[in-house]
């Protein structure tokens, strides 16, 4: 019971980012959040089916979902206040912003899942 609830926490970034974000910025941050949760989980099944459930190096003994969702949840996080802060932003500018946060994440949990 534990393990399915710690497995879909990170679920509830949904919601959170839905309302937290203004109206003109919550359809791309809610895809934001659903892309990080989406890569997560893609990230993980690589890793489990080259059989390297603890990482390439194993030099942390954590399962790699686990942290692929310390860091995807603090970006994640980092993400909805800086748009919280930047309701004037363009929408182009914006939606720049979300990719080029989501490509850094996705760098930063692989090299983190590799450990």
């Amino acid at each position: 019971m534990v393990d399915i609830l710690i497995v879909n926490i990170d679920f509830l970034w949904l919601p959170i980012a839905w309302f937290v974000v203004h109206k003109h910025q919550r359809l791309k941050a809610f895809l934001f959040v659903m892309s990080c949760i989406m890569t997560l989980r893609l990230q993980v099944q690589l890793m489990e089916e080259i059989n390297y459930p603890t990482g390439m190096l194993s030099l942390l003994d954590s399962h790699v979902l686990y942290r692929g969702q310390i860091i995807y949840s603090i970006v994640i996080m980092l993400f909805l206040i800086l748009a919280y802060f930047s309701s004037k932003t363009l929408k182009i500018v914006f939606f720049a912003a979300c990719l080029s946060i989501y490509f850094l994440t996705f760098c930063f949990s692989m090299v983190m899942m590799l450990l």
